[in-house]
């Protein structure tokens, strides 16, 4: 068995802008040999390309090119001056609204998977950064791709395996043990991904449909599932190191001090840290700290 190419996997938008430009900083510093596949809103290539398009190993790309037709009319749509209007006058209707942003970003991360140019994608938010140095070896053991997963332990963790199960089969009275995908970074194969579309597209009409319908659906647990059943498996290692030394991650404003105190004093051990993007925090707030912690320590650990 040989070891299986690598690329990071990043989805982004405009309003992103800032956070993206700290993990592309953060990839010159400390991880520029890996390749980055970007998936960025069709019209906000430019905007995007303008800013990193001469960096070193980024290849962005718009959604156009893997969302079919009539989702990326929809997501235009919705992005536009009418498509705010209608969510504003769905929410005081109280009427359902059938788009969604963050499962938008899920699909586009899944199809995009499946037509990696590399054999196996770690995938990276525009709120994660690195803050170690980072080569491919990260990410293997004896060829075979780390995967993290762990069991359930939250609320969350079930509700994303109900929907998961929701998406395979529909049938809710078979026993079964749940597991959580959701550590930074998820990492899966690509043809992983491909088995996981193929099988969703021999299950439902219209699998993306489906997804959007399916409340808290995820397409890491969906990926973990096709990962332990589809793939039985077969190219992957499950990671030993206990979950809470993967990442470091800052969920709550109150916590992000704390949390660029212990990263500085671990020098930057677990890799990556999260500054979870829907807390409100806004980018502006952290950024130049966070900025000021990444480049000392590249410059006590050059990569």
């Amino acid at each position: 068995m040989t070891r299986p190419s690598l690329c990071y996997l990043t989805v982004s938008y405009a309003a992103d802008l800032e956070r993206f430009a700290l993990l592309r900083h953060s990839l010159r510093l400390f991880s520029p040999d890996i390749p980055h596949l970007v998936y960025v809103d069709s019209e906000d290539v430019p905007l995007f390309t303008r800013r990193f398009g001469d960096e070193r190993g980024i290849d962005i790309r718009p959604t156009l090119e893997v969302l079919p037709p009539e989702v990326e009319a929809s997501r235009r749509l919705w992005r536009s001056w009418r498509g705010r209007l209608l969510d504003r006058l769905c929410w005081r209707l109280h009427l359902h609204r059938s788009y969604s942003g963050w499962k938008l970003q899920q699909v586009v991360k899944l199809e995009a998977a499946r037509r990696a140019p590399a054999e196996a994608i770690v995938f990276l938010d525009s709120d994660v950064f690195l803050c170690a140095p980072t080569n491919a070896d990260v990410f293997f053991a004896e060829d075979c791709l780390l995967l993290h997963e762990s069991a359930a332990v939250l609320y969350e963790d079930y509700a994303f395996e109900t929907a998961r199960q929701i998406m395979i089969s529909g049938n809710l009275s078979c026993t079964s043990v749940a597991y959580k995908y959701i550590h930074q970074s998820p990492r899966f194969l690509r043809r992983t991904a491909s088995d996981l579309i193929e099988h969703l597209g021999s299950v439902h009409p219209n699998w993306i449909e489906k997804f959007f319908d399916t409340p808290m659906a995820s397409e890491y647990n969906l990926l973990g599932w096709a990962v332990r059943t589809l793939n039985r498996y077969e190219g992957y290692h499950r990671e030993t190191l206990p979950a809470e030394g993967w990442a470091y991650e800052v969920k709550r404003p109150g916590d992000l001090a704390g949390m660029i105190a212990t990263c500085r004093q671990e020098q930057g051990a677990r890799r990556f840290f999260l500054v979870q993007s829907n807390m409100g925090l806004e980018a502006a707030n952290y950024i130049p700290m966070v900025t000021q912690m990444l480049d000392e320590l590249a410059a006590y650990r050059p990569y």
